[in-house]
This record gives structure tokens, C-alpha cells and sequence, in this order.
């Protein structure tokens, strides 16, 4: 009888059942293998969060670093834009100052006015710090040269122009009190030139009133000293003007009240150049540049070693001991005159 002993060949037969092949037998390895298998087909390699942290705060750091440099490209762009446009206008100038000084006439009148104010809300430990002042000069003069109109037709042309330069005003609510640059923004005031070319009388001159201008209205003067191109006067007849009037004439010019004898405050509402973007066709003859900050008229003197005038030579905290500028009491004069 068969009790299911194991025989030779490795096999023993259960109670009736199948014999079963020990040498086959499946280990409990074998299924850990195959499903270390599954699980690798399912899975897939990653960063940790440790990893990606990392990787942000580089790309952050990066992107700051990248952020400075762009803004840094920019400013220096627009630094150089500013340099250049700056010296672009300066080149403008100094050409326009050199041709006209080169025909200097000394027989003729030589005018300087100079205008000088402190600047609006300084900081500083010193309010008289030459910094803390701005200047709004005028100049006047005859030059030789082949001048002519920009406006008149037919063209008028001449060998002698009255030139002047001034920072000029600009049209307020009242057309008879305009801005002048004190009250502007320093980068909306803009410098003027007018020229005036003496030509030849057309007629009989009255020796008292040679310009025809002691009835003068307000409105009259200021586009005489403004938008009109000549003069018919000579060079000589100029320097022959009576008083009463050729104070008229300083005081609208030089946008200050003169008294030589007669006092004449003409300046009060027809003073300065008026310059008026919105009519070029009158104005912009006599626009050299915009954005001009301040004008300053000065001249070397060789016993004080220095420009002049100043308003305060020293850069001390007192302008009594050595100011070129009329003061009234420690501070400068309302009327600014040197």
C-alpha cells in the first residue's frame, strides 16, 4: 500500500492527488523579485523638494542679478542720451555766442543786466552757498557781420545787428504779465537771441523821438524788443536816443527799472524777451535752445583774480563782506542789481 513515502525520483503522491515535483517548487524569492520588477516599470526618478528649493532660490538670485544689470543698462543709456543732447545744445550756443563776439563793435554800447535769486526750497547747511543761487543775466551789444531777417519779406539784410541774449518769458493768463524765468521750471526755460539790423531811415528822422517810439504802448514794445528784426537807425543815431527814452529802451531790454535821471519801469509789463511756442511763426526766430537751467553774463578781472559779478565769491555764510549784488540788509536785493 502506498502511503504517499517519498520515492526515489523526488516525487511523492498526496492522498489521491497528484504527485507533486518537489525539485519545482516556486521559492517565496522568486515572487519578491517579480514584483520588485512591477514596481520599477511603475516608478520614475524625481527632485526632491530639498533639491527644488535649491533650484529656485539660484534661479531667483540669478534673475535679481539679471534685474540689476538691465536697469543699470538703462540708466546708462539714458545718461549718455542726456550727455550727448547737452553737449549737442552747448555746441549750439558757444557757435552762436563765438560768431556773434567775433564781430564785437566797441563803438558801440555794451549793456550787461544781472538778475540773481535763490533757489527755490535749498537744502543745505550754508543758504549762501554759491549753489543756492541762480542766475537770469542779460546781454546787449553791436557786431559787424552779414546779418539778415528771418521774417520780413522781402528779406532785409545789413553789415550792423543790436544782438541780445536773455532767458526768455513765456505768455501768462494775462498777455501783459507774463512768466518770467524765475517763476518756470529750470528745464522748461529756454534762452533767447534777438537781433535788431540797423538800416537806413527811410525818411526824415525826428532827432527827439528817432525810433518813433515815445507813444509806445505796453503791447508795442514788447513786440519791438520780441518779434521785430531792424532797426531804421545808424549805429551813431543809436548812441544819440535822448534819456526818456532810451531808458524806455534798457527797461524793456534788460527787464529791470533804470533811472538815469528819468526812471522808467516800462519792465513791469513789457520787459524780457517774449518767446510763444504756440505762434513759431513770431517766436521761434528767437529760440536758441530750451531747457537752459540759468544764464550767467560774467568777465575775468585780473586784480580780484576771479569772474564777476558773484554772489558770494567766498562760499562763506555771509554775502555783506564781499557780494558784487546790491543787498538789502543781509540778503540780496529785490532788484538783483550788481
Amino acid at each position: 500500500m502506498d502511503r504517499g513515502l517519498p520515492h526515489a525520483g523526488g516525487a511523492r503522491r498526496g492522498l489521491g492527488g497528484p504527485a507533486i515535483d518537489l525539485g519545482r517548487a516556486q521559492s517565496p524569492c522568486s515572487y519578491l523579485s517579480a514584483g520588485s520588477q512591477v514596481l520599477s516599470r511603475t516608478m520614475r526618478k524625481a527632485f526632491t523638494l530639498i533639491e527644488v528649493v535649491v533650484s529656485l532660490g539660484i534661479l531667483a538670485v540669478i534673475l535679481s542679478f539679471a534685474g540689476v544689470i538691465f536697469r543699470v543698462s538703462v540708466d546708462s543709456q539714458r545718461l549718455a542720451m542726456a550727455n550727448a543732447e547737452i553737449m549737442q545744445k552747448l555746441r549750439v550756443i558757444t557757435e552762436q555766442l563765438d560768431t556773434d563776439f567775433r564781430g564785437l563793435c566797441e563803438d558801440g554800447e555794451i549793456l550787461a543786466f544781472w538778475r540773481a535769486a535763490h533757489v527755490p526750497n535749498f537744502i543745505g547747511s550754508n543758504p549762501n552757498h554759491p549753489s543756492a543761487f541762480v542766475r537770469y543775466d542779460t546781454i546787449m551789444f553791436f557786431a559787424a557781420g552779414d546779418w539778415y531777417t528771418y521774417r520780413a519779406t522781402p528779406v532785409i539784410r545789413g553789415n550792423m545787428a543790436r544782438i541780445c541774449y536773455s532767458l526768455a518769458n513765456v505768455p501768462g493768463a494775462d498777455p501783459l504779465d507774463p512768466n518770467r524765468p524765475m517763476a518756470q521750471k529750470p528745464s522748461k526755460r529756454m534762452l533767447a537771441r534777438t537781433q535788431h539790423i540797423l538800416t537806413s531811415p527811410s525818411g526824415p528822422v525826428d532827432p527827439n523821438d528817432p525810433l518813433g517810439m515815445r507813444g509806445f504802448s505796453d503791447s508795442q514794445w514788447q513786440a519791438w524788443n520780441s518779434t521785430q528784426e531792424y532797426d531804421a537807425i545808424s549805429l551813431q543815431g543809436w548812441l544819440r536816443i535822448p534819456n526818456d527814452i532810451k531808458a524806455d529802451i534798457i527797461s524793456v531790454i534788460g527787464d529791470i527799472e533804470v533811472n538815469v535821471g528819468v526812471t522808467s519801469t516800462r519792465y513791469k509789463t513789457a520787459g524780457g524777451i517774449m518767446l510763444n511756442l504756440d505762434q513759431p511763426a513770431n517766436s521761434l526766430h528767437a529760440l536758441i535752445c530750451e531747457g537752459v537751467g540759468q544764464f550767467k553774463v560774467q568777465g575775468w578781472s585780473d586784480v580780484q583774480q576771479r569772474w564777476i559779478p558773484e554772489v558770494n565769491p567766498n562760499g562763506d555764510l555771509d554775502l555783506v563782506d564781499d557780494s558784487d549784488f546790491v543787498l538789502d540788509g543781509v540778503n540780496l536785493h529785490a532788484r538783483n542789481i550788481p
